[in-house]
């Protein structure tokens, strides 16, 4: 039942908006919805993204919005506790401001900064006890803007996070903290819904 449900609010949604893109470029508030894919250094493994987020269009050149993800890193290799290797996931909270230039009425190109808050979560492993950190974490990257139709705009873009780092407390033979940085090379796929 849910799911025609879903699918009904999603097909009225796509209707209210018209279905030719105007010449007049996106503005005003928007929500979006991201996906994306994380390639993790030596160190820690590969990692999916799932994301929220709202924003603004100031206007031609320039937007603003908040977003909340969720990364599921996998293995992280803790070489100080005895190279194990130990389960983290990441929730990191962004504030982004971009800087776009048109190249058509249905393209953008952008670039872009963002600067937030992290919590990593590392799982307790052999030899070391599991720690949860929240850090200071920033990312820059750039992208193509695809308008749809007046109410929606789907964006591919690139992204260097980096998200603090995880760490856990070695135990049992092994001394002092061990921690790795969670620095990642992303592709993300967002989807925005215009006002």
């Amino acid at each position: 039942m849910k799911k025609y449900l879903l699918s009904t609010l999603a097909v009225a949604g796509l209707m209210v908006c018209a279905t030719a893109v105007s010449a007049e470029p996106m503005r005003g508030p928007y929500v979006l919805g991201e996906v994306g894919y994380s390639f993790g250094t030596k160190n820690n493994d590969d990692a999916a993204i799932m994301g929220l987020g709202a924003g603004y269009h100031i206007n031609d050149y320039m937007r603003a919005d908040m977003t909340v993800s969720y990364r599921g890193w996998g293995k992280v290799d803790f070489k100080e506790a005895g190279s194990k290797k130990a389960d983290v996931w990441s929730i990191p909270v962004m504030a982004n401001l971009y800087a776009s230039y048109p190249i058509h009425h249905m393209f953008d190109v952008y670039a872009m900064g963002g600067i937030g808050m992290a919590f990593n979560k590392t799982d307790s492993i052999t030899n070391a006890k599991g720690k949860s950190k929240t850090n200071f974490a920033w990312q820059v990257g750039a992208g193509i803007d695809y308008m749809i139709n007046n109410c929606w705009s789907l964006d591919l873009g690139y992204r260097y996070s980096d998200l603090g780092t995880a760490r856990v407390k070695a135990q049992d033979g092994f001394t002092g903290r061990s921690k790795q940085d969670m620095r990642s090379h992303d592709v993300k796929l967002t989807a925005r819904y215009y006002f």
